[in-house]
């Protein structure tokens, strides 16, 4: 009875201790010098041990190898210098490690030179043989991700589930464009110019129909067009002419130039080329909200957009698989119930409001229906706070917020399966693409916060 109960004791004992070692050794499966820039590196080599065996790859096995056998190299480093912590050793092993990014680089840059061939030449062989192992990558490039569905829809030789999920997660992609599209839309569509005889004073309104309008005036010797921004945001506009007849524009077109709020602005002249002929123009504009290529600090530490004191779990970080594809790929999600306080993650202007959407669901026609305030900053970013309470604003269009101020009330309107706050931070990189996420740092109670994880809480100090 003793030994059949000591037996099962050791046993227990024993499973106890591999257990808790085995998950010890899962913890430091990376090594931490290793951090954000290392740990993808080894974890490419099982996909890229993968490439090397595929016919397309044949002429690339030493490039390959080469990168294998200095990861693993770097690997092993990587564990002995956590345990001597010398700075000297850790700054070497940085900038070696940095030379095998450039590699991984090189391999990722074939791989996606082979796959276009493939789609361009229309050869499913190749094309199949590339994405039967798939590298994460293609998830990150939007054009590429939609080159590689296209084509596998219209050639579906066979089932293959991660590119099925691809194509889920492409159709994700379009459905989180519209929802971005519609937050930082004024009005995207082509508008026509208005024609005046002559300038009236200029008094900005932002509830204006039209918050900005591009009005053309007869000058001496020609006409003057003029930009009237009546937001509280910069705005790009992007101005195009047609059926010019006699007429000599001062800029090239089309134009797209970004104009500060709230102001009147002179945008170009018209001159007529012989001023004994009549002459004739038609021209078009269209707005977004936001300055063309600003520069953006991407050094500013953030606030959390909680109160200080207050936790909140992390549900969905930068490149979340659910909808942080694409242009909205650096946002994040925080688990909140309805009516908890939301607050400013940076000072700046309130220069857009929405409070009244009471729906919510978890497919593309709930994009455009998110509650929201987006608030510019004085980089020129602005910062998006989704899926707010109806009536949860506290704030109005032109306040002035500050850093920590406490500007609405969670909910879970729009795009959500749940209720959640959304942020993120955006800038206007392309007028034809519209405002895009950009990576953004925060400040907690853990310190300093460069890629948040999601599953755990952050404490907002």
């Amino acid at each position: 009875m003793l030994q059949s109960y000591m037996k099962n004791f050791f046993y227990k004992f024993t499973l106890i201790v591999f257990i808790f070692f085995h998950n010890s050794a899962h913890a430091q499966d990376y090594p931490l010098v290793f951090s954000q820039l290392g740990t993808p590196l080894f974890k490419a080599s099982q996909s890229f041990e993968s490439l090397a065996q595929i016919k397309v790859f044949s002429k690339d096995k030493k490039k390959i190898k080469k990168f294998l056998s200095n990861s693993k190299l770097l690997f092993k480093q990587g564990l002995l210098l956590d345990e001597k912590s010398n700075q000297k050793e850790i700054k070497r092993y940085l900038i070696n490690l940095r030379k095998l990014q450039k590699q991984y680089d090189d391999i990722q840059k074939l791989y996606k030179q082979k796959l276009y061939k493939s789609i361009h030449e229309k050869s499913t062989e190749e094309f199949y043989s590339l994405v039967q192992v798939p590298l994460s990558f293609i998830r990150f490039d939007a054009r590429l991700k939609e080159n590689v569905v296209n084509f596998y829809n219209d050639h579906k030789l066979k089932s293959i589930p991660y590119l099925n999920h691809l194509s889920k997660d492409l159709a994700l992609d379009i459905a989180s464009y519209a929802y971005l599209d519609k937050m930082f839309q004024i009005h995207q569509e082509k508008q026509k110019v208005e024609v005046l005889e002559n300038l009236d004073n200029f008094t900005p309104r932002a509830q204006l129909e039209k918050p900005v309008r591009v009005i053309s005036v007869k000058s001496k010797g020609g006409f003057d067009i003029y930009l009237e921004n009546n937001t509280y945001s910069d705005v790009t506009i992007k101005l195009q002419a047609t059926n010019i007849v006699n007429i000599q524009a001062s800029v090239s077109l089309p134009y797209i130039q970004s104009y500060p709020a709230r102001s009147r602005t002179k945008v170009l002249h018209f001159t007529r080329i012989k001023a004994n002929k009549s002459s004739r123009f038609q021209m078009q504009y269209s707005s977004i909200l936001g300055k063309l290529n600003p520069n953006y600090n991407d050094n500013y530490l953030y606030a959390l957009p909680y109160a200080r004191g207050s936790s909140y779990t992390l549900t969905q970080g930068f490149n979340g698989k659910q909808t942080h594809k694409g242009r909205s790929a650096y946002a994040l999600d925080f688990q909140m119930p309805i009516g908890s306080a939301v607050h400013a993650m940076r000072d700046g202007v309130v220069i857009a409001v929405e409070s009244k959407h009471t729906e919510h669901g978890f497919s593309p026609e709930f994009a455009s229906k998110a509650n929201h305030i987006i608030i510019a900053h004085d980089d020129g970013s602005m910062a998006m706070y989704g899926h707010l309470n109806t009536d949860g604003v506290r704030v109005s269009l032109g306040d002035r917020v500050y850093k920590h101020q406490h500007i609405a009330y969670s909910g879970n309107t729009g795009y959500s399966s749940g209720p959640h706050l959304h942020v993120h931070i955006s800038t206007l990189q392309s007028f034809s693409k519209g405002a895009s996420s950009v990576p953004f740092k925060f400040k907690c109670k853990r310190g300093r916060i460069d890629s948040p994880i999601p599953k755990l809480q952050y404490m907002a100090i």
